[in-house]
């Protein structure tokens, strides 16, 4: 897995981060990365490739606390 990027809303925090990751675990949806090419004003239209790294691994975490 990846590592997320320097400014990965899951990793520094601030108030607007706050409001995406909120966002993004309020609603149950992943998002892109908003520092890639193809991400930033299409945060919420996902694409694989372009998917926030930090939100990959709160969902594998997720998963593995399910099953713990």
């Amino acid at each position: 897995m990846k590592k997320p990027c320097k400014e990965c809303p899951w990793i520094v925090k601030n108030k607007h981060n706050e409001s995406i990751t909120n966002f993004s675990i309020k609603n149950d949806i992943a998002h892109n990365c908003h520092m890639g090419k193809n991400g930033g004003k299409n945060l919420w239209n996902i694409e694989e490739k372009t998917k926030c790294k930090g939100r990959e691994i709160y969902e594998h975490r997720k998963k593995i606390s399910e099953y713990s």
